[in-house]
């Protein structure tokens, strides 16, 4: 172990991100119902999807499939409060408004990101990674670990953990329980949607004593601490889960949150109750228990049925309503408007560097430049989200704001460089070269939110010479046809909880069956992330990423359009909300007046 390494977390440690962090928005003047479409909330955690073949399986906002696992109407004989509410549970009761129906409440198995905002109430991780106060970098807080060593090769984590924390069901929480649960996560029979991927090359947990325990990895994995962070690894109850199955314990979560399931009517709503117990979440996040006695996510797939019913009074908070809805509350000054900006991938193009005419670093620049993400933003995305210039959002570990200055909106540097490659402008305004038109085939998925933005990147790129032609296609077909390279330009969005989410979109060996929908091989670049997600030392692989970030953007592998952000309309007797970094709310310290 490596001295300077030593994590204690009794105290929030900062962490090396990037110093860059958007402020809160003010998304004003809505007037269409974009919001939704444009929401990537259900596609979070598709790190783990890729590893487990199940590629945005998570995709699909306003669907209830999956809902198997959680289609029980009882459920709640699996959490039982230890003792009636008390004075904790004197904030009231918090009823949501959520798009679609989780797909398990077991998080070591979800692949739906939806699940996590659920889950983050009834698991705790080891270690929280939280937003800092006032927009400062984010910030390592104890958990259910007091702190952390991590090797030097970035192969072996060590945990001291809390010893006076009890689960749900009464039993006591020790490295038994953290094994349990990260064996969990790998067992076949769990069929890890996301977590799976997420661990990375996970070898084993190693119980050093009730108190200790180690979790090693066959290779380094320097992202590790940022990924157990991130939701589906929340430390499950052992009991419970030999007591009801590995597919059982979706339906019987048991965790030590500071909220205990309480029961789940099929596709009509969950309830938590407070867990009177709780006095191990972090001080950040509120001391002792929740302070609501109940916390309800109603399922209204419907997005303006959400803001009707918070107008009605029926919910006191509203996830993700369309933008005009949005507007419509900002104007009325009776709700609070709450963004949070999310880790990851910006919502964006992925430009493939192998087809004809964009195999031409000139034509991709030229595209970089042609098109304003400013005013995408403000026309068509109506504020909810902001601009977004380089391949990672700003408040992701990696970032690089150098990229993010390479292409600022520039049609006559566009111009300038299809001139230079040779592409005349007809008298229709369309480029030629050698009797082909200059023309692009742009490919989305459905349901991917990108229908309208692609239309806004057609009318800018013909503004230049360009002319496009836009298909619509299944995800499942798409995937293959992305894989195949049919495509000029695509459409992506990746959520992940640490920068080395590059290597499942920007390595080689993810271009045939993967996501490397820009067919872009570099090996200096599979290096170099490779090499960074081996180093333990934060500012060093911070700055290696960012190295990466630039070459991707020097590239022009990637036109990214816009950062996303949760959008939760609340109304006004609702206090003291925190935030997560993908995008999320947390009810900790939450409470109605």
């Amino acid at each position: 172990m490596t001295e300077h390494l030593n994590r204690d977390v009794t105290d929030a440690t900062p962490s090396a991100m990037a110093p860059s962090t958007p402020g809160p928005l003010n998304p004003v003047l809505l007037s269409s119902s974009a919001a939704r479409r444009f929401s990537r909330r259900s596609m979070l955690g598709l790190g783990g999807a890729v590893a487990a073949g199940f590629a945005l399986a998570a995709c699909g906002s306003s669907s209830t499939s999956g809902a198997t696992a959680a289609s029980s109407t009882s459920g709640a004989g699996a959490a039982v409060p230890s003792a009636a509410p008390v004075a904790a549970a004197a904030g009231g009761k918090l009823v949501m408004g959520i798009s679609s129906t989780p797909d398990t409440l077991d998080p070591g198995a979800t692949g739906l990101a939806l699940t996590l905002l659920i889950t983050f109430a009834l698991f705790d991780p080891l270690v929280w990674w939280l937003p800092g106060k006032n927009g400062a970098a984010s910030e390592f807080h104890p958990g259910l670990a007091t702190s952390y060593t991590v090797s030097a090769d970035a192969t072996t984590y060590t945990f001291k953990l809390r010893t006076d924390v009890t689960f749900h069901d009464g039993t006591k929480f020790d490295a038994a329980a953290v094994k349990a649960t990260y064996d969990h996560v790998v067992d076949p029979a769990t069929k890890s949607k996301s977590g799976l991927g997420a661990l990375g090359p996970y070898k084993e947990t190693k119980i050093i004593d009730a108190s200790t325990v180690q979790i090693i990895f066959s290779a380094p994995n320097a992202g590790f601490l940022h990924q157990q962070a991130a939701g589906n690894f929340g430390i499950i109850s052992p009991t419970a889960l030999a007591k009801y199955g590995v597919t059982g314990f979706g339906n019987h979560p048991v965790g030590t949150g500071p909220f205990t399931f309480g029961e789940y009517v099929a596709g009509d709503h969950l309830t938590l109750k407070n867990n009177p117990d709780y006095k191990w979440g972090p001080t950040v996040l509120g001391t002792g228990p929740a302070k609501l006695s109940e916390l309800t996510f109603r399922i209204v797939p419907d997005d303006s049925g959400r803001y009707n019913a918070l107008q009605a009074g029926q919910l006191q908070i509203a996830m993700n309503p369309p933008a005009n809805d949005i507007s419509a509350a900002s104007k009325s000054g009776k709700f609070t408007q709450l963004t949070v900006p999310s880790i990851g991938t910006p919502s964006g193009m992925p430009i493939n560097v192998t087809k004809f005419p964009t195999d031409d670093i000139k034509v991709r620049q030229a595209i970089m430049y042609a098109v304003d993400q400013e005013k995408l933003t403000k026309d068509v995305l109506f504020g909810v989200d902001v601009p977004a210039h380089s391949v990672l959002t700003p408040i992701t570990p990696g970032y690089s704001k150098p990229s993010s200055a390479l292409y600022s909106y520039n049609p006559d540097k566009a111009n300038a460089l299809l001139d230079s490659a040779g592409w005349v402008k007809g008298s229709d305004g369309v480029r030629t070269k050698g009797g082909k038109k200059l023309s692009l085939e742009i490919l989305l998925f459905t349901g991917g939110g990108f229908e309208l933005p692609a239309q806004f990147v057609v009318s800018e790129l013909s503004k230049v010479g360009f002319t496009s032609n836009t298909t619509v296609q299944p995800l499942a077909t798409a995937q293959g046809s992305f894989n195949a390279g049919t495509h000029n330009l695509g459409a992506f969005g990746y959520y992940g909880a640490d920068p080395y989410l590059l290597n499942i979109w920007a390595n080689s060996d993810a271009i045939k069956s993967g996501f490397n929908w820009s067919h872009y091989s570099n090996p200096l670049v599979d290096a170099k992330i490779a090499k960074a997600n081996a180093t333990a030392a934060d500012a060093a692989r911070n700055t290696l990423y960012e190295q990466v970030g630039t070459t991707l953007m020097q590239a022009a592998m990637y036109l990214p359009l816009w950062d996303v952000n949760g959008a939760f309309t609340m109304a006004p007797s609702v206090k003291n909300v925190s935030t997560t970094l993908n995008g999320y709310i947390l009810f900790h310290g939450t409470q109605v007046d």
